[in-house]
């Protein structure tokens, strides 16, 4: 590379460079609006590449990545033409470095495949799909030992919340792997008082809590408490199973429609314990029924599964029954979800049952919403961009351990 061209870099300022100079592989960082985050990382990433690493940057929106590119653009750009190749398209830098950066739309885990990096930047990740980090980014960053930067604003103590206890959790055991910040819109000195004044003039006192001072607020209209002390760690192998041979198992399943997962729940109405918790992400509905018909034949006796009857849900529970699967159809309607909604909510409540200590079923746990419709009834659901699958193939399988002799409650 030319070594006579100057890249000016932005003088960051106290909390941003201590986030920067820090050696952690980890960073987790919660911070307010304008509190300097996209400067920051797209600084880090400028650094990164100019060193000779890969860097990888996401965010769950296009309009998410403009001002990142737009940074790293210009900061680079007096390296063009000879050391620096610039894509707009694809929104991919080379330099004569062999560094490289890449800003991508990312809000599941798919729209990552593919990809490898020695940085990883997840912006807004409390926006993005709880799979992003563990079915993909973990992965890819394996063979180099790679770095990863997850930064947000809160979303109320959803998955990112999660992300941000656990990193708490082990700088405050000592860990030098992982590290976190909490970081408002007040930790930036170049954001005037009149521009903080204009940034929150018409936002909510809960809004201002949330954007302004990065704090993770209860989750609104949350539907399950008490979450804790129902989880356990199960055996999970043919042992565990065996003691229950003679009870009476059930299952419950949701399938998966466009960006949704199939999962499949496996209890003992007897002991009142899941048994098995499996999660099919975007795989043909033929190689599900064989996973699930595989799965339900490794239990120690017969299962009785009722499955989700909506939209492809029926064609595929009449299927299992040909291939000699024991089982019958849930319709999910407003009134059949409340019903099984409820039911859940007292097993939790009264602690009649133990679940499985999954974290990506217990952050949808801890998401799910109830908001009144405009007829007064009330709407169960995910909150926008999260999902419900594990939520509704546990409760449809409790419908089945209580109410043996139902095959819907429509």
């Amino acid at each position: 590379m030319d070594q006579t061209v100057d890249i000016h870099l932005p003088v960051l300022h106290p909390k941003q460079l201590e986030i920067k100079r820090s050696p952690a592989k980890r960073k987790v960082l919660a911070t307010g609006r304008r509190f300097g985050k996209t400067t920051l990382v797209a600084d880090m990433a400028t650094d990164e590449a100019l060193n000779g690493r890969r860097v990888l940057y996401a965010a769950p929106k296009q309009s998410q990545t403009e001002a990142f590119w737009a940074y790293c653009s210009q900061w680079l750009a007096p390296l063009l033409p000879r050391a620096m190749y610039k894509n707009e398209s694809s929104r991919l830098i080379e330099l004569g470095t062999g560094g490289t950066i890449r800003a991508k739309t990312a809000f599941d885990a798919d729209t990552l495949r593919g990809d490898y990096c020695d940085l990883l930047i997840l912006d807004e990740y409390s926006y993005m799909d709880v799979d992003v980090w563990d079915l993909v980014g973990q992965p890819m960053l394996v063979d180099n030992d790679g770095d990863a930067i997850f930064i947000f604003s809160p979303a109320r103590k959803n998955h990112a919340y999660h992300m941000f206890l656990r990193a708490e959790q082990e700088q405050r055991e000592g860990s030098d792997r992982w590290a976190c910040w909490h970081g408002t819109s007040f930790d930036n000195p170049y954001l005037s008082p009149e521009a903080l004044a204009e940034l929150s003039a018409d936002m909510t006192e809960e809004a201002y809590k949330q954007e302004i001072m990065a704090e993770f607020l209860e989750l609104e209209g949350s539907v399950f408490r008490n979450i804790g002390p129902n989880l356990y760690t199960p055996l999970n192998n043919e042992s565990g199973y065996l003691a229950h041979k003679l009870h009476r198992l059930v299952a419950g399943l949701d399938w998966g429609r466009q960006n949704d997962a199939t999962v499949l729940s496996i209890g003992c109405a007897d002991c009142g314990v899941e048994l098995a918790l499996h999660r099919l992400s975007k795989i043909d509905y033929p190689t599900q029924r064989t996973f699930i018909k595989e799965h339900l034949a490794a239990m120690p006796a017969p299962v009785d599964l009722l499955g989700e009857a909506n939209s492809i849900g029926l064609p595929n529970i009449e299927q299992l029954a040909v291939e000699g699967v024991r089982c019958s159809a849930f319709d999910t309607t407003l009134d059949s979800k409340a019903k099984i909604i409820v039911n859940m909510q007292l097993a939790l409540e009264r602690e009649t049952w133990k679940w499985i200590d999954n974290k990506v079923a217990t952050s949808e746990f801890e998401a799910y919403e109830m908001k009144p419709t405009r007829t007064g009834q009330a709407s169960y659901a995910a909150p926008e961009g999260l999902h419900d699958d594990c939520v509704m193939a546990r409760c449809i399988m409790l419908w089945r351990a209580t109410h043996p002799g139902a095959h819907s409650v429509a």
